[in-house]
């Protein structure tokens, strides 16, 4: 997968903001707890060791 953009996003823990890099700038992503079965994502993991997962969109 080639990368063509970094965003942010909220870890949902603690609030702290880490990079994720996506593979188009126009995709929508948000923070959740547990994973989801239908979509493509990404697990984050804080900088204060919160493990969460980001859907892309």
């Amino acid at each position: 997968m080639q990368v063509t953009a970094i965003r942010e996003v909220t870890c949902p823990y603690c609030g702290v903001r880490t990079s994720v890099s996506i593979p188009d700038s126009n995709t929508e992503l948000q923070s959740n707890h547990t994973v989801t079965a239908f979509d493509g994502q990404r697990k984050v993991t804080c900088s204060n060791g919160h493990p969460y997962w980001v859907p892309i969109r």
